[in-house]
């Protein structure tokens, strides 16, 4: 699956300049020389074979609804429309605009754009799924992108990509910490609200101050983006009963405001809306050809039992430890639950049966197994008083990481083992000859990681860092500190690891080989930054033997 250059798609931007008015629907308002009704970009997202899901937001004074016409065309200057219908934009879903369109061609590309009286929208451009045979894959992970941290400028570098067919988002698109919520890095950009997020409100506001964003915008219309929720689109550390960052007493009920930043992700986000009766069942999986198969579960509101915390361990004594060991096995413990687990048996066999290579499984969170090194005896006298003195108590972190606990890892799959090893049974057996590939994201540290079970590696990780910073290695002060070399020391899950890093990975799948570039944005809090490739990995599947990571050269458009 080839993605089509970039340069199609600054032409197509181009001519949008120049566009006439369009027929436009009659139920609403028709804008014509009012304000740009599309000032917050367009999007496409969930591509199958023949369908894409096309998004747009309207806004016409006064919050009046607003009519017009969608179109797809299959060349950038919109000669030849291949599909077209009306849209009306109302303020019941925040003026946001979702189109599912079908009768598409298999592996086409696409141009696509949003018009009302003379307003016209920028232009995107979308590509379906192949059928058939594809040689090639080219996407991007990407994760974890704070607005007030950090400029995105990697987001103007996925547009600017040579080759994508699709972004893959594993979660926290948004963040609903209220400003300056983090002492050790003070925020460079002030959020909306700037409160914690709880109303439906304060969601709105929020993705709206993110998708105004140019270079957000940009990476949108340059391609079909895949998304998953994780936890900070609702609050940090969430689970089906609460979250870390939700407080009852001054925050109101969980249930609405999980209810209201679920409305506000579907509304702004280009994802096929779920069942209403079960509004939190976004796991779906998508079918490329005969290269691969992307699954990706719900690992959030559907089963995910409470994570445990640091308050689980009462004491640094071996009785402690021992009993918070048993937590942590405890085999009823659920991050996607049974309903999910049989869901991606059925999905791994379908992908054997199409005679498929790769299985592509997507993660909001770390998938390897890994304990920090004992960080009391590698962190400076001189670096853990700086430390202290901006997060007063923060220093005790460094001591417990000796306990060779996953204490800042419990909320990945480090804090559900017993069910990652259901997982990794299950598709061990129903896909015995495939080639597991786990692309997640979530701990602010780029990872390249071979997976395990009973001492076999069973698959590979590509773990994507944040988009914008703080990297994990500058929250917890650690600048100076060789742990990415100690993560691969200590744990043997762990091929490479930078705790210092900042940007996306862009992976390259073809039918017996995968290259994953670790894409690097070196000053992610300044106006202007660099942003290019840092380390790249490969690894062979020939003859059905998935080998391990090897460093390799950029050969990558």
């Amino acid at each position: 699956m080839n993605g089509i250059d970039r340069r199609g798609v600054l032409k197509a931007g181009l001519a949008g300049g120049v566009l006439g008015s369009a027929n436009v629907a009659s139920a609403g308002l028709s804008l014509t020389g009012t304000a740009d009704p599309f000032e917050y970009g367009v999007a496409s997202g969930d591509p199958g074979p023949d369908r894409i899901i096309l998004w747009t937001r309207a806004k016409g004074p006064d919050d009046a609804p607003v009519a017009g016409h969608w179109e797809v065309a299959s060349d950038s200057t919109f000669t030849h429309i291949v599909a077209q219908g009306p849209f009306r934009a109302t303020s019941i879903r925040d003026h946001c605009v979702k189109v599912d369109v079908a009768g598409l061609r298999p592996g086409s590309a696409y141009w696509y754009r949003f018009t009302s009286g003379g307003a016209v929208s920028p232009i995107g451009r979308l590509q379906t799924l192949p059928v058939g045979h594809v040689a090639q894959l080219n996407i991007v992970v990407a994760s974890c992108a704070m607005y007030m941290f950090g400029e995105f400028h990697a987001y103007r570098a996925i547009a600017e990509r040579e080759l994508l067919d699709f972004v893959l988002f594993v979660g926290d698109y948004i963040y609903e910490y209220g400003s300056n919520s983090f002492a050790i890095s003070p925020d460079i950009r002030a959020v909306e609200p700037a409160h914690d997020t709880v109303s439906l409100a304060d969601y709105r506001a929020r993705y709206a101050q993110w998708r105004r964003d140019s270079a957000l915008q940009a990476a949108h219309a340059r391609a079909p983006w895949i998304c998953m929720w994780d936890d900070h689109e609702i609050a940090n550390d969430d689970w089906t009963g609460g979250a870390q960052h939700h407080d009852a007493g001054t925050q109101g009920s969980w249930e609405a405001r999980k209810a209201a930043a679920v409305q506000a992700y579907l509304e702004w986000m280009p994802i096929r809306d779920p069942d209403p009766a079960d509004p939190f069942a976004i796991n779906r999986s998508y079918c490329i050809g005969n290269l691969a198969t992307l699954i990706l579960p719900e690992t959030r509101l559907e089963a995910r039992d409470r994570q445990p915390s640091l308050k689980d361990l009462k004491s640094h004594s071996a009785k402690d430890i021992m009993a918070f060991r048993k937590i942590l096995a405890d085999p009823t413990r659920r991050m996607i639950g049974e309903e999910q687990l049989r869901w991606i048996e059925d999905e791994a066999r379908r992908s054997v049966a199409t005679g498929q290579p790769w299985l592509l499984f997507g993660s909001t969170t770390i998938m390897a197994s890994y304990v920090y090194p004992d960080l009391a005896g590698m962190v400076p006298a001189a670096t853990r008083a700086e430390f202290e003195k901006l997060q007063p108590g923060g220093s005790a972190l460094y001591d417990q990481t000796g306990l060779g606990l996953p204490l800042f890892n419990l909320d990945s799959w480090d804090g559900y083992p017993a069910e990652r090893d259901k997982l990794y049974d299950l598709l061990t057996k129903a896909a015995p000859q495939s080639n597991l590939l786990v692309l997640s994201g979530d701990s602010h540290m780029a990872w390249a990681n071979e997976l395990h079970r009973n001492g076999q590696r069973i698959g590979l990780e590509v773990s994507t860092s944040t988009l914008t910073g703080p990297s994990m290695g500058t929250l917890l002060h650690l600048e100076d500190v060789a742990l990415g070399q100690a993560f691969v020391r200590d744990n043997g899950d762990v091929y490479w690891c930078d705790h210092l890093a900042v940007g996306f990975v862009a992976l390259t799948v073809n039918r017996d080989r995968v290259q994953a570039e670790f894409v690097s944005v070196l000053a992610p809090r300044k106006p202007r930054s660099s942003v290019g490739g840092g380390r790249i990995f490969t690894a062979s599947a020939a003859n059905g033997q998935l080998g391990g990571w090897q460093s390799g050269s950029n050969d990558s458009p």
